[in-house]
């Protein structure tokens, strides 16, 4: 198979969201024993004659995806979240003292929510799909359509937690840097000692934030952290991966992506991916038609798996947006445990899902209405935060994409070494 006849093959899988095999199986045809795409005999996608596969790539550019969980249960994480962008952002374009990576010079970043509504297989719910009752969601959701915010929209970021340099580049707009002695890196300071509702700066009709030579954005980290507040009134069956690849096709939206420009897609959720492909039949589960008097609609996702989207089919849907292999990164800030085994490169973590916490086991929890509901226990607790276990997340990272992932527990106190992780990762497969 040429290269032109993948794209095309691969195209039509993306926009018709079936099942295809991975880029590297077509190129290849297995004329190396292996299933990847070069011609030694390991079984990485590099070229040389090692285990592992090379990261680095050959870009002019970064386009980073973000989806924001907006369901009911992210209010605290989406607080942690504005500040942590700062962190995330500036190691990308204003990297501190001593950082191992140089400044990325052109990237845009865009955020959406993990809200599809009750969509399912690319159509919106409608009446007789099967949902008991009137449809808590909307039919489509956002629909993958990139958030903005309104002028004079206020945030809170937390004082003296966001690292900064002697520069002051990597702090707030009217915020100092405060490094003291002989350090180098210190934390930034906001005026009075108090974060709290600060002024979103104006991003006027643009739908994205943007960063390049010739147009350096001063506040890009601002801009991005303001994003992070989606509230909290999103779907319960939180579809990031379908909303993910709906964003980067929808015809208005398209021109984001650049074929030149390393795409990377960060996922925040403190529940696991639930992208449904057949909704009447999820929708007829034992879970979701459960009348009984404690509901099990939080259930439903987990326990029906078979209804859902597997997690290669995104790879590839993701993939076909590219000409090049090696062209996506991929991470989550999501429900795993505290551990080594579950935090880290995709590649690191086989045995994350045998993890006792990664479990899916339902408890009686009661729900923030006061009534008790059946919900999967948490596989982490943190000091404001709790999440449910992020399989999916885990399984798309570690059978998929490999070394070019990245998972991070959303129960961590602080998110800024996972944010200078994730920035790592683009930095380096962007060269």
């Amino acid at each position: 198979m040429t290269v032109t006849q993948l794209v095309g093959v691969l195209a039509m899988c993306a926009l018709a969201f079936g099942s295809c095999q991975k880029m590297e199986a077509l190129a290849d045809g297995g004329a190396d024993g292996d299933s990847d795409g070069d011609s030694d005999g390991d079984s990485d996608t590099d070229s040389d004659s090692d285990s592992d596969s090379d990261t680095y790539g050959d870009f002019d550019g970064v386009d980073m995806l973000i989806v924001v969980n907006n369901s009911y249960s992210m209010a605290e994480e989406q607080k942690i979240l504005a500040t942590a962008f700062f962190p995330l952002v500036n190691s990308l374009i204003y990297p501190l003292t001593g950082w191992p990576d140089p400044g990325v010079d052109d990237i845009r970043i865009a955020v959406i929510t993990s809200d599809m509504g009750l969509s399912w297989g690319g159509n919106p719910y409608t009446d007789g799909d099967g949902w008991p009752g009137a449809n808590p969601c909307a039919p489509f959701g956002d629909n993958g359509v990139f958030q903005t915010y309104n002028f004079g929209t206020t945030i809170d970021i937390e004082h003296d937690v966001i690292p900064c340099d002697g520069s002051n580049t990597q702090c707030p707009t009217g915020w100092t840097c405060s490094v003291t002695g002989s350090d180098e890196i210190g934390a930034c300071q906001a005026p009075g000692g108090d974060g709290a509702d600060q002024t979103c700066p104006d991003m006027g009709f643009t739908t994205w934030s943007e960063n390049t030579e010739i147009s350096p954005n001063a506040v890009m980290a601002f801009e991005v952290a303001c994003l992070a507040d989606q509230g909290n009134w999103g779907c319960g069956y939180e579809q990031s991966f379908q909303a993910a690849a709906v964003a980067l096709t929808r015809p208005d939206q398209q021109v984001f992506v650049r074929d030149d420009a390393l795409l990377a897609i960060l996922v925040v959720s403190d529940n696991s991916d639930c992208s449904i492909e057949d909704g009447p039949a999820l929708f007829a589960s034992d879970e979701v038609q459960d009348e009984s008097g404690i509901s099990k609609k939080h259930l439903a996702c987990g326990n029906n798996q078979g209804y859902l989207y597997d997690v290669e089919h995104y790879y590839t849907a993701y993939a076909a947006l590219k000409t090049a292999p090696n062209s996506v990164v991929f991470a989550a800030i999501t429900g795993v445990p505290k551990v080594a085994v579950c935090e880290g490169a995709g590649d690191t973590l086989g045995n994350c899902l045998d993890h006792p916490n990664m479990e899916l086991v339902p408890v009686v929890k009661p729900s923030p209405t006061g009534v008790d509901t059946w919900y999967f226990e948490n596989a982490c607790t943190g000091a404001v935060t709790e999440a449910t276990p992020g399989r999916r997340y885990v399984q798309l990272a570690n059978e998929e994409f490999g070394g070019l992932s990245y998972i991070s527990s959303i129960c961590n106190d602080d998110w800024t070494p996972a944010m200078e992780d994730i920035a790592h990762l683009i930095a380096t497969s962007q060269q």
